[in-house]
């Protein structure tokens, strides 16, 4: 992730204006890019499939699976005046409907009012971590992937709204400020094949930053409404309060867990430092809902030495588990055995906690381009099955070995 060599990457990622990197030719008002990365995934067991978060239906088994990181993207950047720009960024990857149909991520308008003021509308990335505006460009950052066991836990990438963005030079330190409001609804798949869509209404967010020398420090908050309705699980719910005569409480839980018009938030904290050849790099989330999805902590923490165009590195991170993952509430005996089992099985399932070592190694072998290995060892608590998707029974509590390769690429 060198500044220099990666400026392209991140004025792409960043909707920044591209033209100090187009070929020399006449000014023009919009100027073309695009990114993409070709990713290859297995690993040592077919009792679950690896994926990059929850909104992707299924992923690698031992069989390789080319879908998991790959993605190409196209972006036309527009600037009308030197205040008013427009970003457009189609992708096409791996979504919900298990297709890599192309779909818009980002399209928004900008308007600097002066250098450091400057406002957007439209559809932009959720800008709650470090790597937020560049997790799809895979040339911008060491890994194959940024670690999942922090950006999996974010409830979605990209919103409908509107921010405003502040920064200013104290002493030499760049800060800057964020807010943004919007919605962002998200398509979520579903174990019966296709998706059902998740609504984040009346979303909320601030981020701040601060750059000096070398190093990097960020924060993040989100808060959102949350509203989710599957067919499949809403029987469930219904079920407790039909019992709660029977079971006092029941109703409660099924308040509880239901998904409807509850509450998410999520903040975190992030660093890095960049010095010479050096990559030090780590980030914090905290997640909580007011539903059956689980309460977590998540960290991450890297780092990497470049020797020329060649980057090996460590991370270790892990993902903790703060909320119940069963009940004792609902009797397992009787005619309440099925209620019971469907509730565990519910909280079971939410049972994301997982360690992990990482080991990868970078060769940058373009200045537009480069190849990726990676080794992934994902010990799984008891019970837990960390982020991996269609976990079969006897898969809970394992120890994982994930193997990926890419090449990233910008144009």
């Amino acid at each position: 992730m060198h500044k220099n060599r990666m400026a392209i990457a991140m004025a792409i990622a960043l909707g920044a204006p591209v033209a100090a990197f187009a070929q020399e030719s006449a000014p023009s008002m919009f100027k073309f890019s695009g990114f993409g990365t070709l990713g290859v995934v297995s690993t040592d067991t077919d009792k679950a499939e690896y994926a990059v978060s929850v909104l992707q239906p299924g992923g690698a088994k031992k069989k390789a699976d080319f879908g998991v990181d790959s993605l190409i993207a196209a972006q036309v950047d527009a600037r009308f005046t030197p205040q008013f720009s427009a970003v457009i960024q189609a992708v096409a990857n791996r979504t919900a409907d298990d297709d890599f149909t192309p779909h818009v991520e980002w399209a928004f308008a900008r308007y600097a009012f002066t250098p450091d003021l400057t406002v957007r509308g439209g559809i932009m990335a959720v800008p709650i971590f470090m790597l937020s505006e560049s997790r799809l460009v895979g040339l911008s950052y060491p890994w194959v992937r940024p670690p999942t066991a922090l950006y999996s836990q974010s409830p979605t990438t990209k919103f409908q709204g509107g921010d405003i963005t502040y920064r200013h030079d104290v002493s030499g330190v760049n800060l800057s400020g964020q807010a943004y409001v919007g919605r962002a609804p998200t398509e979520i798949p579903v174990s019966a094949g296709g998706h059902n869509t998740a609504d984040l209404d009346n979303m909320f967010g601030v981020q701040f930053g601060a750059e000096s020398g070398p190093w990097t420090l960020r924060l993040g908050y989100l808060q959102t409404d949350f509203t989710y309705r599957d067919q499949a699980i809403q029987p469930l719910f219904d079920g407790l309060r039909q019992i709660n005569a029977l079971v006092p409480g029941a109703a409660a839980l099924a308040n509880e867990l239901d998904t409807i018009d509850k509450k998410i938030t999520f903040t975190t904290v992030g660093a890095s430092y960049e010095s010479g050849n050096m990559l030090l790099m780590g980030e914090y989330g905290k997640r909580k809902a007011d539903l059956f999805l689980a309460d977590t902590s998540s960290w991450y923490l890297m780092g990497g030495y470049r020797f020329g165009n060649f980057m090996p590195h460590l991370t270790l991170s892990r993902v903790k588990v703060d909320s119940a993952t069963s009940q004792s509430l609902i009797p397992s005996v009787g005619p309440l055995a099925a209620v019971a089992a469907g509730v565990n099985r519910l909280l079971e399932g939410q049972n994301v906690a997982q360690k992990t070592v990482a080991v990868g190694f970078r060769y940058q072998f373009h200045k537009n381009a480069d190849v990726k290995v990676q080794w992934d060892r994902i010990d799984l608590p008891n019970g837990a099955v960390g982020n991996f998707q269609r976990a079969q029974p006897g898969f809970a509590g394992s120890n994982v070995n994930v193997y990926s390769a890419a090449v990233d690429f910008v144009f």
